[in-house]
């Protein structure tokens, strides 16, 4: 504290004020100059939005309000005070007025101190936004976009230090915690403590029930006549915070409901991909800490158009292209067929229901192919022995008979006098089976061989009958 002259009044007021306000900082080079950051937390939030947009922020913490004050020779007798206020999101002519009304009070105090009136005047007036509170009932306080950063970042930062200075009591565990380890929810403002939430909610995500990754408070959201309890969004799940790859599977489990419910949706036809149609109504989720808080969280699906349930079916329609987000194929939406072009007239058809090409494609891999007993993806060797290794799952396993075989001694199958069916067999096909006559076969595909020589039988032996009756 500077060294002030006792006898002297503006002296005094200073030493005095900053009993008062231990925030106030007295200048060293000016013996009657001082400065003191007010604080901005209007009783109710204020209003804000930003130029070229809509969303309207509610701040419960503005950036405080910087004094300066000078006391002249002559104060308080002769002269008032000489105020200075800044702040960065005030306007200018507000601030002026501000300044102003130190004149004023120090003519009703009529030459008497008066500051501590005056910054209780500025502190009132803090807690109606200076008046802005009032003026924004209807619109928003419109500010420059320049400035949103910083008081967006402001309003978080000291609501999180006032907050984790407080304590509260957990609505789970109902014992009383420090607010640094606890977390209010956005949407409701009910408080827990991280560790009730993370439990709860890394449990609903793990067994699929997203529905419940909302407030855990029983009555949230009753008393204001609520329909329906909103789920957290995935940027907040990160705040608590919950692991990304937990997020992300909410993320994509929630979006997977959403669509499934969508009956304006079709899928791929691909029985080994059944992925979605692309849509902008349900992108893809590429990051989840940019997915926006102001998402709708339970939206119901539109039902499809009346317009489209009336379209022909066959109609050239280019809403009949549609491609598959996982696999990239492009087929029609009403056949359900690889996309045939507009000009070609096609039905509706059952998503179960498989074309002529797509059965005949089935019958081929069936009949051509042996699949790896791990993944089930088809294999069809060109050349080689039968020891086969799946490009996908790099199990080992034999091609004549799909059974799987030991990594570290493979042949041994081959070797074994008790597979019949395989026994020193390991160079059939050396040359591929795409011409491989009677070969015989074992597993699936000796199935499926065998049942195709029996329906030939059939054939033939039904067409020596008819034969038999015409003569």
């Amino acid at each position: 504290m500077a060294d002030f002259d006792t006898a002297d009044e503006r002296g005094e007021e200073l030493e005095t004020l900053q009993s008062i306000y231990p925030e106030l900082i007295l200048d060293q080079r000016h013996p009657f100059a001082a400065t003191i950051d007010l604080e901005v937390a209007p009783t109710k939030p204020l209003p804000v939005s930003f130029d070229d947009e809509t969303t309207v922020h509610r701040l419960s913490y503005l950036p405080p309000l910087h004094i300066e004050i000078i006391l002249q020779d002559g104060y308080p007798a002769e002269r008032p005070p000489s105020v200075q206020l800044s702040t960065s999101w005030l306007n200018p002519m507000l601030l002026k007025r501000l300044e102003k009304e130190a004149v004023i009070q120090w003519d009703e105090y009529g030459g008497m101190q008066m500051l501590f009136s005056y910054i209780s005047y500025l502190q009132e007036a803090a807690e109606g936004a200076f008046g802005l509170s009032d003026q924004c009932a209807q619109e928003p306080l419109l500010l420059p976009q320049y400035l949103k950063g910083d008081l967006l970042d402001y309003d978080e930062k000291m609501g999180r230090e006032k907050f984790e200075k407080e304590t509260f009591d957990c609505g789970v565990c109902l014992e009383p915690k420090k607010g640094s380890t606890c977390y209010r929810l956005k949407k409701c403002g009910h408080v827990f403590c991280k560790a009730c939430l993370q439990d709860g909610y890394n449990s609903c995500i793990k067994e699929g029930d997203v529905n419940n990754v909302k407030c855990m408070d029983p009555d949230c959201g009753k008393s204001s006549g609520q329909k329906k309890e909103r789920l957290l969004s995935p940027k907040e799940l990160l705040q608590i915070p919950l692991d990304v790859e937990t997020v992300k599977r909410f993320a994509n489990l929630k979006r997977k409901k959403k669509m499934e419910a969508d009956k304006s949706l079709v899928w791929c036809p691909r029985e080994w991909c059944q992925g979605a149609m692309r849509t902008e109504k349900y992108p893809k989720i590429t990051d989840v800490s940019q997915m926006d808080d102001s998402e709708p969280e339970d939206d119901v699906p539109a039902e499809p158009a009346a317009e489209d349930e009336k379209k022909p079916r066959g109609a050239m329609n280019i809403d009949r292209l549609v491609i598959c987000e996982d696999c990239t194929l492009a087929f029609c939406r009403l056949c359900l067929a690889s996309w045939h072009g507009n000009f070609q007239w096609c039905q509706s058809r059952e998503p179960s229901e498989l074309t002529k090409e797509d059965q005949q494609s089935l019958n081929f891999i069936s009949q051509n192919t042996t699949p790896c007993p791990t993944c089930s993806i088809p294999a069809q060797k060109s050349y080689g022995c039968n020891h086969m290794t799946c490009f996908q799952c790099k199990s080992h396993f034999c091609y004549l008979c799909g059974a799987w075989l030991t990594p570290s001694d493979p042949y041994k199958h081959f070797n074994n006098p008790n597979n019949k069916g395989c026994y020193m067999r390991l160079m059939d096909l050396d040359t591929g089976d795409e011409a491989n006559g009677g070969v015989q076969f074992g597993g699936a595909r000796g199935a499926e061989q065998q049942a195709a020589f029996w329906e030939r039988e059939a054939m033939r032996i039904q067409m020596e009958e008819i034969g038999d009756d015409s003569r």
